[in-house]
């Protein structure tokens, strides 16, 4: 399982320097807006649970599909489309499962207006 959020210290910055390639497989041209997901991951087994946090770059054009697919080849995963992807607000302890076509800018405006930030 992952949870994710878009963490507000990081570089939210127009990309002028290269080009970049989203893991939809989309060309981006610079001066674009490049965005950054931390996602936290969290497994359980028989031994301890394993926690860990990814950084994933993303674009305004990026759908959930294409976050899953940057986090699942970094592990060299099989079956990806058995996974998905939930989001979870940890104050209200509101769960969201999110579906695959979604973009990313489309959860942002769906779910920040919920919460604020400051929250």
């Amino acid at each position: 399982m992952a949870a994710a959020y878009l963490d507000p210290n990081l570089n939210h910055t127009p990309n002028s320097s290269t080009k970049t390639h989203l893991g939809t497989g989309i060309e981006r041209s610079p001066g674009a807006m490049e965005r950054v997901l931390k996602v936290f991951h969290y497994f359980e087994s028989n031994s301890e649970p394993t926690t860990w946090a990814s950084i994933i770059r993303h674009g305004d054009a990026t759908d959930v599909r294409g976050i899953i697919q940057k986090i699942v080849d970094s592990h060299k995963v099989k079956h990806v489309a058995c996974y998905g992807f939930r989001l979870s607000h940890l104050r209200s302890e509101e769960v969201h499962w999110l579906h695959v076509d979604m973009g990313v800018s489309s959860v942002r405006e769906k779910y920040e207006l919920a919460h604020p930030p400051e929250e």
